[in-house]
């Protein structure tokens, strides 16, 4: 088995319901969506798994990103690097919405695990 399917395996078993779906093309993607799983697959340190979702899935946001880069572009020289509040509460909401949604309490006590040990790196 290659890397790629072991992350791909990890990460949808530990996705709850709707999540799986999005994955699947069951169920439509936000750039929200897609925003999320992107960050807590590179949490959780699956790189080939968070590759997977940006080759399968960012061209359809291809607008919301280009704007995006668009706006990092105009305000590099004034720009601070760092997570501000919002941001900070937003990501806090995603995990906690994640591990909510764990297929059962033994992957949800690993998720609250792992994304407790991640805060405390931040």
């Amino acid at each position: 088995m290659h890397q790629k399917d072991v992350e791909r395996f990890a990460f949808l078993y530990l996705c709850g319901q709707k999540d799986r779906a999005m994955l699947a093309g069951k169920k439509r993607m936000t750039f929200q969506d897609f925003d999320r799983l992107v960050y807590i697959a590179d949490v959780l340190g699956l790189d080939q798994m968070n590759l997977e979702i940006w080759n399968r899935f960012s061209p359809q946001f291809k607008g919301q990103l280009e704007a995006l880069e668009g706006l990092f572009k105009e305000d590099c020289d004034d720009m601070e690097f760092r997570e501000d509040r919002g941001e900070i509460q937003n990501h806090a909401q995603w995990f906690e919405d994640f591990c909510d949604s764990a297929p059962d309490s033994e992957a949800k006590e690993f998720l609250v695990n792992i994304f407790d040990v991640f805060h405390e790196e931040e």
